[in-house]
């Protein structure tokens, strides 16, 4: 089952440490995703849902969209404060060689030419918070911490990693935000320092180990609070009714165009590839409730 732990180290240093393979690989197998493509969604996701996991409001929501001008376009994520998320990925049969490091180019997939957004709502009726920087790389975590650094005023550390077997599964996936309380000591900073290796090889170790040993592990000999544990999962909400208020929204003109022309229409949920038909006799029920 994949989790998000929550952690204090050593009570000046907040952890948030995931494992998502189980949500990333559903996302790979609804979206028919090519590996790059598998590891820019999966990223997103996973950064999407540990962010929105420290609400405490279940109907709260936070999107977290990026816009790179790259071949991959938009990829967009939606987490609520219940650890469900869905997403997409706009074109995801992208394909590219691989970095010099023989890492997947997810940097080269997304772009780095335009911005990452996060959209918080904290409640039905609130105004949203809406926070937008430049991308830095693309390749998500690296985006995410620069936001959290220019929008939030709030440095962090943030780590995201998917890794794509040879016949496309995930193997691994999940991630770590390492955030200081105000207050911070600086042997407690430095420390966290002394260990970006080993935090830069958790979606390694993820491979083989929990997220609670992996940081047991990494930060041997200090003190490390559980403080909370969620299990994040893959949920769409789409249905059918949502679907026919967004085609009485289109107005009876356009809806009466459809019935003229096609006779019935279709449309799939992008963030699930579910496909809902509504025939003829359907649509002339909306176009009634349109007028």
């Amino acid at each position: 089952m994949d989790t998000i732990r929550r952690y204090l180290l050593n009570k000046e240093i907040l952890i948030c440490a995931a494992d998502t393979k189980e949500l990333v690989n559903h996302a790979r197998c609804l979206h028919q995703t090519f590996p790059v493509c598998t590891a820019a969604l999966g990223r997103t996701l996973t950064g999407t849902v540990m962010m929105a996991s420290t609400s405490k409001q279940k109907d709260a929501l936070l999107t977290l969209s990026l816009n790179g001008k790259g071949p991959a376009g938009t990829v967009l994520a939606t987490a609520n404060g219940l650890c469900q998320v869905k997403g997409y990925i706009e074109n995801p049969y992208v394909d590219l060689p691989a970095r010099a490091d023989g890492k997947l180019d997810v940097g080269g997939a997304v772009g780095k030419d335009g911005y990452i957004t996060v959209v918080r709502e904290d409640s039905p009726g609130v105004e949203p918070y809406i926070g937008k920087t430049a991308l830095v790389s693309g390749e998500v975590a690296e985006d995410i911490a620069m936001y959290y650094l220019q929008s939030e005023q709030h440095p962090s550390i943030v780590y995201l990693s998917v890794w794509v077997d040879i016949d496309t599964t995930v193997i691994a996936a999940g991630g770590l935000i390492i955030s200081p309380l105000p207050g911070a000591s600086e042997e407690t900073l430095s420390l966290v320092e002394s260990k970006i290796f080993d935090i830069g090889n958790y979606g390694l170790m993820l491979m083989t180990m929990t997220p609670d040993v992996i940081l047991h592990k990494i930060f041997s000999g200090e003190e490390l609070e559980l403080l909370e544990e969620k299990h994040p999962v893959y949920f769409c909400n789409c249905s059918e009714q949502r679907f026919e208020r967004g085609i009485i929204a289109l107005g009876k003109e356009e809806i009466k165009k459809i019935i003229d022309q096609d006779g019935q229409a279709e449309v799939v949920c992008r963030f699930c590839n579910k496909k809902y038909v509504f025939d003829r006799q359907h649509l002339q029920r909306l176009l009634e409730e349109a007028k």
